[in-house]
């Protein structure tokens, strides 16, 4: 299955996430969840990948790609992305699943590449246990043996170098009207401020965030009270949009400042 995802951005005071835009290729086998489905239950986790996520000098003969997840899978997938980074499928093979918790993408890789592999996404949510719950996007990404360095170099997770206000500031001024984030590599179009009433921050109206220019600062318009503490986070468990521009996620990072009086 191949699809699109169309821009779009969640704004609420329960939480403000950043959807994923422009198009995104997937491969997904959908299977209906059983009359017995309960949302309830926890997401499937992943308990190993191969290759491994952030591998580099992988055996460009490697043939497939292996997820094992920690329960009995219902049999559909989402194997998910696009572009020169997704690696083309072996020909005549599709996506199968070995036993109820390892399916394989069968590929062909070239020697010195960097490839991205989704697992879900936010349209695409096939890979789903038993129970009819849906695993975390997440994404398996690497570089094949004889990589130059600027491709390896996709594969570290972004850093941040500067947080404005800083994380565990006190006495910052009410009057600020932007919260921002810098990175140390260029970053995605999207983003994830995660956060609930009354620690996150309210959105000045008619405003959104906005990545600056170069793609390393992201800026969260904000309207701020006095003598008031607030928290957010950047990313979560289940949003993880804030990625390199090469989408690999940084970790969830909690952030706390207190204004003046």
């Amino acid at each position: 299955m191949i699809s699109k995802l169309n821009p779009a951005l969640l704004i609420s005071s329960a939480l403000i996430i950043g959807f994923l835009s422009g198009g995104q290729s997937s491969f997904a086998q959908h299977q209906a969840p059983p009359p017995s489905a309960t949302p309830a239950a926890p997401p499937p986790r992943i308990v190993s990948v191969s290759p491994a996520v952030g591998s580099t000098d992988v055996d460009p003969a490697t043939s497939e790609i292996v997820v094992m997840f920690d329960r009995d899978m219902q049999g559909g997938f989402s194997w998910t992305g696009g572009g020169p980074d997704y690696p083309p499928m072996a020909e005549n093979m599709k996506p199968h699943w070995r036993n109820t918790r390892t399916c394989v993408l069968p590929v062909k890789m070239e020697v010195g590449r960097f490839y991205r592999v989704g697992i879900n996404s936010k349209s695409h949510g096939n890979f789903r246990s038993v129970e009819g719950v849906s695993a975390m996007p997440s994404a398996v990404y690497f570089t094949t043996k004889g990589a130059p360095k600027e491709l390896v170099d996709k594969i570290k997770k972004p850093t941040i170098v500067d947080l404005t206000p800083k994380h565990g500031a006190a006495n910052v001024d009410p009057k600020t009207k932007e919260i921002r984030v810098t990175f140390d590599m260029p970053m995605g179009p999207e983003f994830s401020w995660t956060g609930g009433p009354p620690s996150f921050p309210p959105i000045i109206e008619g405003q959104s965030p906005k990545w600056s220019e170069d793609k390393l600062s992201c800026t969260l318009p904000v309207r701020l009270e006095p003598n008031h503490t607030y928290q957010l986070g950047l990313n979560s468990q289940s949003a993880r949009n804030f990625t390199s521009a090469w989408g690999v996620s940084i970790d969830p990072v909690r952030y706390t400042f207190t204004t003046a009086p």
